[in-house]
């Protein structure tokens, strides 16, 4: 009964195979020789099949990746996959790949719907992955003529059909947004690495017009990264369009049959940055990416936000470290972007409160109007996001869950986050403005006090004026750095990035410029440490400094504060251990210092072994040793506090 029904597909395959024969036998490209054949196949599927609007253009180029497959498929105006065509008997599995073939697959293999046929072998490709079993028809092409046949027609149907008939999926899962939208983020991204090379190489006679990416990049690093390099600029272009249409879905703003201009424009209203960013990055440049871009909004519009959401604690939580995973692993190590475990961080955020409340004179911890709360290195929110939480439990607690929403809506004020990479500060934003709306509390004047800025970069650079089409950008800049000069903060609260080879990264930090005086490491350094000085180049010790300057050294009136940093590892002595006292010795001169230190539960980078429980031990407030609670897989949480009193702080070895 099968056979019978796909009897009209073996005599599309018998007409192919006698075509490529006739064409086989004379002279010319092989390769050439089959293209007509195989374009009357696909014609014949796409009638059979009712789709007479499924059109293959031959050799359209990607001008953007360099490549130029053997045939485009469109349906109406959009590209939906694409078709590379090997000559007769040519392997067509990428293990085996050399030379140019090798570097066209490693262009191409993001796309999310790809076809490689050699006549007889078929494979369907979606990011890089197969899909199915290869297919196989029986036979020469050059001898095997009409009797030309597919062992399994069902199979061989429906691969086409995955290919003529593609459609970006209904995305329900985080795993499964992850898995579709990674690859194309990475797709834009050596896309735009292509564009620039292009543009390097050509004339200075060349107009602007023609190098649109060249002043991008330009106004990329006069903006939110002064120091971006290309592999920089081009990382920071992908995610942001990404993350920004991301964003727009989660908003109910459509992303497809609209333009991208228009997208920023109506995420101006709640994500000012990310909206004027996107509209920047697209408004001259999105022609020459039309079909990345399209697809990409394409695949963002099928996911249902909605379905995601329900039954899930925080769909957001592991969201950009599971994108980073995929998208660039290698990234997520350099840049430090570990997931923290909840627990640590309700554990921290509630040590580092009853400090606030038993050492600091706070009564209303993160409730007091007087507590300014920050996280220097936020990646997705969770430390921000569980502050407010606990706020609005405690509010809830004490006068009703009426009294939540003008509880959290002060706080909101008084939080703060530094984010260096485009894409988890587009979801710490998400996170914490969709925590809010559930809490049916108002954002606050001039919306969340969330900025994409390097925390280690000058706080008290001059702002450069710029043109009206840049301000909301520029003016995000200057608010993080009113907020890293002007603001004094109680509370400094991260799992801070991690790397031991992080020399000249310290900005402002490590290397002040001529005539502002010793930069703050300096504090950081024992006279005669000799050898030992390399432990201090360090991007969690860089991060140490700059938390212990902005809540002991910053401001002279207000020096009173707690610093509650994740530590990679047990203090390594002396280096490591010289360090963390010297950080509570800078307290000690702001006024008096407690240094305690509590397990808690993390997962680690790569090669950052966890600390024993039974060795990490703190400094109680008469300067007495005790030994912390037991908690599995323990790692190392440092604390430093000013206060009244003094204690030396003990540092377990």
């Amino acid at each position: 009964m099968a056979d019978a029904r796909l009897q009209w597909l073996q005599e599309a395959v018998s007409e192919f195979g006698g075509a490529c024969k006739r064409n086989l036998l004379g002279p010319g490209d092989r390769e050439a020789a089959i293209r007509g054949p195989l374009e009357q196949l696909f014609r014949t599927i796409a009638v059979h099949h009712a789709r007479p609007e499924i059109g293959w253009y031959p050799e359209t180029r990607i001008p953007h990746l360099g490549v130029r497959p053997d045939y485009a498929v469109r349906v109406n105006q959009d590209v939906i996959g694409y078709i590379e065509v090997k000559r007769p008997e040519k392997s067509i599995d990428p293990a085996s790949f050399t030379g140019h073939d090798k570097r066209q697959w490693e262009r191409l293999r993001d796309l999310p719907n790809l076809l490689y046929t050699n006549g007889t072998h078929w494979r369907v490709f979606q990011y890089g992955v197969q899909i199915g079993a290869e297919v196989v028809l029986a036979g020469a092409l050059k001898s095997a003529g009409k009797k030309l046949t597919a062992g399994d027609l069902g199979a061989f149907d429906a691969l086409a059909q995955t290919v003529l008939c593609w459609d970006p999926p209904r995305i329900r899962r985080v795993s499964a947004l992850v898995q579709h939208i990674a690859p194309l983020c990475r797709l834009l991204r050596e896309a735009v690495r292509e564009q620039l090379r292009a543009e390097t190489g050509s004339t200075t006679a060349d107009s602007a017009a023609d190098r649109p990416f060249t002043g991008l990049r330009s106004d990329w690093r006069r903006l939110p990264f002064p120091t971006a390099d290309d592999a920089t600029f081009a990382d920071g272009y992908a995610q942001t369009v990404t993350f920004a249409l991301l964003l727009a879905r989660t908003e109910h703003i459509p992303v497809t049959d609209t333009s991208f201009h228009e997208i920023g424009r109506r995420l101006n209203a709640g994500h000012a940055l990310m909206g004027k960013a996107l509209q920047l990055l697209t408004d001259n440049v999105n022609e020459r990416f039309d079909v990345t871009l399209n697809l990409l909004a394409r695949t963002v519009a099928a996911v249902d936000w909605e379905t995601v959401r329900q039954g899930n604690r925080d769909a957001y939580l592991h969201l950009y470290e599971s994108f980073l995973s995929v998208y660039d692993d290698s990234l997520r190590q350099r840049s430090g972007s570990y997931y923290t475990p909840h627990q640590v961080v309700e554990e921290m955020v509630r040590l580092a409160e009853e400090v606030l409340r038993t050492r600091l004179g706070k009564a209303r911890g993160y409730g007091d109007e007087s507590v300014h709360i920050v996280d220097p290195a936020m990646g997705t929110g969770t430390y921000l996001h569980t502050v407010i939480e606990r706020v609005a439990r405690q509010a809830a607690e004490r006068h009703g869950y009426a009294m939540a929403p003008d509880a959290i809506g002060r706080l909101a004020r008084r939080l703060y986050g530094f984010e260096l990479q485009m894409g988890p500060f587009a979801v710490a934003e998400l996170r914490a403005a969709d925590l809010l709306k559930k809490h049916g509390a108002p954002l606050p004047p001039g919306g969340l006090n969330l900025h994409v800025t390097d925390t280690l970069d000058d706080p008290y650079v001059q702002e450069e004026q710029l043109a009206s089409t840049y301000a909301t950008l520029s003016l995000s800049r200057a608010r993080a750095n009113h907020v890293k000069a002007n603001v004094p903060v109680t509370v400094v609260i991260s799992n801070p990035p991690y790397d031991d080879k992080a020399e000249n990264r310290g900005g402002w930090i490590e290397k002040r410029v001529k005539g502002q005086g010793r930069p703050p490491l300096d504090d950081f350094r024992y006279p005669g440490n000799g050898r030992y000085e390399h432990a201090l180049k360090n991007l969690y010790v860089y991060f140490w400094r700059w938390a212990t300057w902005k809540v002991f050294d910053a401001h002279g009136d207000d020096r009173h504060g707690v610093v509650c940093f994740i530590r990679p590892r047990s203090p390594p002595v002396p280096p490591g251990g010289a360090c963390a006292t010297i950080c509570a010795g800078r307290a000690t001169r702001a006024g008096s210092s407690t240094c305690r230190r509590r397990g808690s539960a993390r997962t680690s980078p790569p090669g950052c072994s966890p600390m024993s429980p039974s060795r990490c031990r703190s400094a109680c407030s008469s300067g007495g040793p005790t030994t912390t609670r037991n908690v599995p897989r323990a790692s190392t949480t440092g604390l430093s506090t000013a206060n009244g009193r003094t204690s030396s702080p003990s540092f377990g070895k």
